[in-house]
């Protein structure tokens, strides 16, 4: 029994294909599309394998009724937290976190991590204010910001994290006030929402190229869901090969389709599953022209922001490509 069980384990690694291992730390639901469930769509349709720890469960998104929540126990938290870094994901994407002692848990875990680290600060949006208390959004702007290769920041959570309620800050500045926290890839999403064009802008840097990125805009879909969609997708596409740039483009383009796949499932939660159904740009297209080429099908497009006289770009030169882990 024993030579055959070591012959047939010896086929079976000799024939597994090798995927990308993706860490998710974030809030999870039972029903819907939001945080880990977000991740996994992603991640497993594209190729990768995901590794998750959750924050907080809840059975669905706030727009069922009946929703229950609960938070995890911080001590479980840690050995959660500590048992996924110890895996060495490629990429590891922190999102929603409740409290300041889940924050430290990740800042200490992550101290061992010798990937990528992308962190979407989920802490509010202009509608509802803040989702978390002020010490929770401190802690994650001073501990686990500057940890970040990546950050993927709503206007209103780069507002928090940039301590301004001055709208006219330019774009530059936004960038350039983010970058200098730590990062070296900011996106800032929904920055603009037009609705007579029905386009999106986020804003993009990695520190020597500034960009707008567009998409369409679907005013009608509630879009929940909708930041953590983006950011798994950025997360993955770094992960299987692609810079930054390219995850944006073609993380902006999985989300868009993913809104206009919302149906009443999971509280009119986006749908990334529905949208990769239909649309599915692994292979070639990672690489950062033939991304945005084909990204432009999606009604993707990028502007280059030109400086202004406060503000110039932080590198004299271009990071090495696909690399964003330099200096």
């Amino acid at each position: 029994m024993g030579p055959f069980r070591s012959e047939y384990a010896a086929v079976i690694d000799d024939e597994a294909p090798s995927y990308p291992l993706i860490g998710s730390i974030q809030n999870s639901v039972g029903m819907g599309f939001i945080g880990n469930q977000a991740s996994f769509a992603i991640v497993n349709a594209l190729g990768g394998r995901l590794i998750h720890a959750w924050t907080q469960f809840a059975n669905a998104h706030p727009g069922i009724a009946g929703r229950t929540t609960v938070t995890i126990d911080v001590a479980q938290f840690r050995r959660d937290v500590q048992f996924l870094v110890q895996q060495q994901p490629r990429v590891i994407h922190v999102g929603y976190l409740p409290k300041p002692a889940h924050v430290d848990a990740v800042a200490v875990a992550l101290k061992d991590h010798r990937g990528i680290v992308l962190v979407d600060p989920v802490i509010g949006d202009y509608k509802k204010g803040l989702f978390v208390s002020e010490e929770t959004a401190r802690a994650i702007k001073e501990w686990l910001i500057p940890m970040a290769q990546i950050i993927t920041p709503n206007r209103f959570e780069a507002e928090v994290l940039l301590g301004t309620g001055d709208r006219s800050i330019s774009e530059y500045g936004y960038l350039n006030g983010l970058f200098d926290l730590g990062p070296n890839t900011v996106i800032i999403t929904s920055f603009e929402r037009d609705e007579e064009k029905h386009r999106t802008t986020s804003l993009f840097t990695n520190g020597y190229s500034y960009n707008r990125v567009h998409g369409p805009y679907f005013p009608r879909f509630n879009a929940y869901g909708v930041g953590d969609t983006f950011a798994a997708a950025v997360a993955t596409f770094v992960a299987l090969g692609g810079s930054p740039f390219a995850g944006a483009v073609l993380g902006t383009a999985l989300t868009s389709r993913a809104v206009a796949n919302t149906t009443t499932y999971g509280g009119m939660t986006v749908d990334p599953i529905g949208a990769l159904a239909k649309w599915n740009p692994v292979g070639y297209q990672i690489e950062d022209e033939r991304a945005l080429r084909f990204s432009e099908r999606s009604g993707v497009s990028i502007d280059v922001l030109r400086p202004t006289k406060d503000d110039a770009a932080r590198l004299k030169f271009a990071p090495p490509k696909n690399q964003i882990i330099f200096g």
